[in-house]
């Protein structure tokens, strides 16, 4: 059986299929409601009429209330068209490493603030359902901050081996599937085990380093293999991590080449949309499928941002 060659668009595709303003609005309704609109406020889906005056708007009969396709999402009171909301979910599906607010300003033709507030609310849409990895699992953590001699002495630390001045971040991916990736404490068992038995189905295969923290793993009902990367060891009969190592690498150059720095409060939002990204490449599917996905994961979610700023 033949493989099947994931379709991408082009940056000209998108542009022709969201040509005008109503394309787009026409296109995120049919993403959201299949043909039936749905009041966001009551629920309901049949008394239901559209203002003359008021376009791309839809009045409900039931509570008496007016709502458009955004409301209800991350894109509700924004004022930017959709036509501009595609193109910048596009850019962040496409770029392997991400787009800056500032590169994305430029394409849309907005303020930097504006495309960092945009890219933020795709990022909130990013997130997923907690789920279970299965099969062979591969675990590790990274340390995400600054180089200390790229400081002032002001703020570098004394004692450059300690981590304690950097973010810890736990990767959970499953063998040729998705990818879960979050900011911790610290990585100690009283952290990564409970994290580990949430995200990973018993009687998997859990692959890690040589850490101690992984050692009694066992214990929890998995088999765990390890590799011992101290000692130059990497691939020790099917066991490794390159799968997550290679997650890292490409969220280091992303932090490092794009973003150039990233707050340790809006940490989280950059490894959804990493790990997102990553997801839905791997599964090998068409770009028009992942921008569907993307939309879906709109709904539901609000991110004003005030709660942004002082999150």
């Amino acid at each position: 059986m033949a493989k099947r060659i994931a379709q991408t668009l082009s940056i000209l595709d998108v542009i022709q299929l969201f040509a005008t303003e109503e394309d787009a609005v026409k296109w995120f309704e049919l993403v959201r409601w299949n043909g039936k609109p749905a009041c966001p406020h009551c629920g309901a889906s049949e008394r239901l009429s559209k203002p003359a005056h008021k376009p791309f708007a839809y009045w409900c009969k039931a509570c008496r209330q007016r709502f458009t396709v955004r409301v209800g999402t991350v894109m509700e009171s924004s004022k930017i068209p959709l036509q501009k909301w595609a193109i910048a979910m596009y850019y962040t599906l496409t770029a392997r490493k991400g787009i800056s607010s500032l590169q994305l300003s430029k394409e849309l033709q907005v303020t930097q603030k504006t495309a960092w507030f945009l890219l933020q609310r795709i990022r909130e849409a990013c997130q997923r359902e907690d789920f279970k990895l299965r099969g062979v699992v591969e675990v590790d953590e990274v340390y995400i901050g600054g180089r200390e001699r790229n400081k002032s002495k002001a703020d570098r630390v004394k004692n450059r081996n300690t981590r304690d001045h950097k973010q810890p971040v736990l990767g959970i991916r499953q063998r040729l599937g998705p990818t879960i990736a979050m900011p911790i404490a610290r990585a100690d068992k009283t952290t990564l085990y409970p994290l580990i038995q949430k995200h990973v189905q018993p009687r998997s295969i859990v692959c890690t380093d040589e850490a101690r923290a992984y050692q009694s793993l066992r214990r929890l009902g998995y088999r765990h293999l390890s590799v011992c990367h101290s000692a130059g060891q990497y691939v020790k009969h099917g066991a490794h991590t390159n799968g997550i190592e290679s997650v890292w690498a490409v969220l280091r150059r992303s932090l490092h080449g794009v973003y150039h720095k990233v707050s340790t409060k809006h940490l989280s939002k950059y490894l959804d949309e990493a790990t997102f990204r990553l997801h839905e490449g791997n599964c090998q599917v068409d770009t028009i499928d992942r921008m569907i996905a993307l939309t879906c994961g709109m709904v539901g979610r609000r991110l004003t941002y005030k709660r942004l700023i002082r999150g």
